[in-house]
């Protein structure tokens, strides 16, 4: 793919999101063609070839950079869940959940099942590092500085928190998208404050 330079190949890389967007919406992406994405993006075949080997690179390009933007914006590793400092840890999670309501109809399209990859799956996987991130932070040893390992309980933990909060913005994206971030984070805080607490205990 070239690199973009200027506002022309902008517009024409969006043209060509847009379009591919609006195929998985109708069919399955096996079933999808070039000209099919070509078609619903108003360009000719050549134009595409110019950015994209084939539907495969540009699938796999559009899902990394979606998952790329997604952890760059996903920090539970910042969030300091076992003091007092529970406000600037809510104020963090609404500003993320804010990044995420704003690529809603983006991580649906994703979701899709005309995708033909578990990308719903691979945002759980990046939740859970993040949330192991965070227990790892706060288990350091106090003597050495090592991260300790989490015990087989704290794993399953840090894998219900991320599939909970994953769970939660589905939710809230397909049955109440009118929720605003703040009282969603409030909602998934609950959950990961009352999670963290008894991970700490174990």
């Amino acid at each position: 793919m070239k690199d973009i330079t200027d506002l022309r190949v902008i517009k024409t890389i969006e043209n060509i999101k847009r379009g591919f967007e609006a195929c998985i919406r109708q069919k399955t992406f096996s079933s999808i063609s070039v000209r099919d994405i070509t078609a619903a993006a108003r360009i000719n075949r050549s134009t595409f070839y110019k950015y994209y080997e084939d539907k495969y690179q540009l699938r796999e390009l559009l899902v990394k950079s979606t998952l790329g933007d997604l952890a760059n914006n996903v920090n539970l590793a910042s969030f300091n869940l076992e003091n007092k400092q529970t406000n600037e840890s809510l104020n963090a999670l609404r500003k993320q959940l804010e990044f995420m309501y704003d690529h809603k109809d983006w991580y649906l399209i994703l979701w899709n099942k005309n995708m033909e990859l578990l990308i719903y799956e691979d945002m759980v996987r990046l939740f859970e590092r993040r949330t192991r991130e965070c227990l790892c932070e706060n288990r350091k040893g106090t003597e050495t500085g090592k991260e300790k390992e989490l015990s087989e309980k704290q794993e399953l933990l840090t894998r219900l928190f991320a599939s909970s909060a994953m769970t939660t913005v589905k939710w809230w994206y397909e049955y109440s998208p009118h929720m605003i971030p703040a009282d969603v984070a409030n909602i998934i805080m609950d959950n990961i404050k009352f999670g963290m607490h008894r991970a700490f205990e174990i």
